[in-house]
C-alpha cells in the first residue's frame, strides 16, 4: 500500500505566502514548481551592471545585522583572528575597487556559483547571469583567492572546528555558511537553467532526484536555517532588482521540487497539503510516447504495467518500458522502489 506522508503543525505560527507569489500553483509537482518559479523570477529580474551596480547593492544589502559601516564576510569565521581570511566582518569602504594600493585586508565581491564554472562562464561586463546580486557577497579578498574556483564539497568528519577550509580539490564554506551557498545556488539554477547547473560546482556529491539537484545542497538546505541576514538581504535585493530568491522565503520549496529530508516551512498554507514526495523524484520520460519510455526514480526496484480497467499488463519491468504493442490511449505505471514505496504515474502512448 502507498505510504502518505503527513506533517501536522500549528499553522497560526506561520507565515502567509507573500504576495509575490500570487498565482504559483505549490500544489503541482515539483519540476512544474520549479518552472513557475523560473517563469516569475525571470518577468520580475530588472538585470544591474557589475560596476557600480553590484557594489552598490552589497554595501547595503551585506551590512552586519546591526551595523552601519561593516559588511558580514561569507566564509568568515570570527573577527577575534588577527589573520584577515578568518575575519566575519570588514569596514564597508576597504573594498577591493581597483582604486589603487594594496588589496590585502579590502572587500570584495564573490561570485558563489564560480563564473568558470558556468557553462558558458559568466561574463560581468554587461548586465546578466554574472551580474545578478543573489550571487554575489561580500567576501574577504586573499580567502577568494585561494577558495578560487573549487567546487563546494562536505567537511571531514573529524572536524570539529566548522571553518571554510580547501579539502583535496574541493571547498567546504564553513558550517554557518551551508545553508547560505545551497540556497544561492538553488536560486541560481531556478533563475538560469543548465548555465548554472548546480551539479558543476558540486564535488563529488551524490544525486537522488531525477533534476541534478546534489543531495549535499539539500542536506545544507535542513540544516543550516535561514538567518535573519539572509532574509533582510534578500529584501533589500529585490527592491533593487525586482527578484527575490524564493528559497530564503521558504527552504521548503527546496523539498516540494527536489525531495529529501523535509526543510523549514515558513508558509501556513503550504502544511495543508498532503505530500507523497516519492512523485517528486519519479519521472517518465518521454510522455506522451509512441515507442519506449524511461522510467526515472530513487532507488528503482521494478514497474507493473496496468490499463485503465485495472488490468495488469505486464509485471516485473525494468526502468525501460516498450510501449509498441500496445494500442494507444492512457496507461498507469506502478514503480516499485527499493524502500518499499509505490508510486503510481500516467503514461500516454500516441
Amino acid at each position: 500500500m502507498k505510504k502518505i506522508l503527513f506533517f501536522l503543525f500549528p499553522v497560526a505560527l506561520l507565515a502567509q505566502i507573500p504576495n509575490y507569489y500570487e498565482g504559483i500553483d505549490f500544489k503541482s509537482k515539483g519540476i512544474e514548481i520549479k518552472n513557475e518559479l523560473h517563469d516569475l523570477i525571470t518577468a520580475t529580474h530588472r538585470p544591474v551592471n557589475y560596476t557600480p551596480g553590484v557594489w552598490n547593492i552589497l554595501e547595503k544589502s551585506d551590512l552586519e545585522i546591526g551595523s552601519k559601516d561593516r559588511v558580514l564576510l561569507i566564509y568568515g569565521f570570527t573577527d577575534q583572528s588577527t589573520v584577515y581570511a578568518e575575519q566575519r566582518t570588514r569596514d564597508v569602504n576597504n573594498k577591493n575597487n581597483s582604486t589603487g594600493g594594496s588589496a590585502i585586508g579590502k572587500w570584495e565581491r564573490e561570485h558563489v556559483f564560480p563564473k568558470s564554472l558556468a557553462n558558458p562562464v559568466l561574463n560581468t561586463d554587461y548586465p546578466g547571469t554574472g551580474t545578478d546580486a543573489h550571487n554575489l557577497r561580500a567576501v574577504d579578498r586573499q580567502l577568494n583567492s585561494s577558495r578560487s574556483n573549487n567546487q563546494f564539497r562536505e567537511k571531514w568528519p573529524s572536524d570539529v572546528t566548522g571553518q571554510a577550509k580547501l579539502l583535496n580539490g574541493g571547498f567546504y564554506p564553513g558550517d554557518e555558511w551551508t545553508g547560505d551557498v545551497a540556497r544561492i545556488l538553488m536560486y541560481m539554477y531556478v533563475h538560469y537553467g543548465k548555465e548554472t547547473d548546480p551539479y558543476l560546482v558540486a564535488y563529488n556529491s551524490t544525486t537522488s532526484n531525477t533534476d541534478g539537484m546534489p543531495d549535499m545542497f539539500l542536506k545544507w538546505n535542513v540544516l543550516d536555517k535561514v538567518s535573519e541576514f539572509e532574509k533582510v538581504r534578500n529584501e533589500i535585493i529585490a527592491a533593487k532588482q525586482g527578484s527575490r530568491n524564493p528559497f530564503i522565503d521558504n527552504p521548503y520549496l527546496a523539498t516540494l521540487i527536489w525531495g529529501g529530508e523535509k526543510a523549514e516551512n515558513r508558509w501556513g498554507e503550504l502544511e495543508t497539503i498532503n505530500y507523497n514526495y516519492q512523485e517528486n523524484i519519479v519521472e517518465i520520460s518521454p510522455n506522451p510516447t509512441s515507442d519506449v519510455v524511461t522510467v526515472s526514480a530513487k532507488n528503482f526496484k521494478s514497474a507493473n504495467l496496468y490499463n485503465l480497467n485495472g488490468q495488469l499488463l505486464d509485471s516485473n519491468l525494468t526502468h525501460v518500458i516498450n510501449m509498441k504493442q500496445f494500442p494507444s490511449g492512457i496507461y498507469i505505471v506502478a514503480v516499485h522502489l527499493k524502500d518499499g514505496e509505490i508510486v503510481t504515474k500516467k503514461i500516454i502512448k500516441k
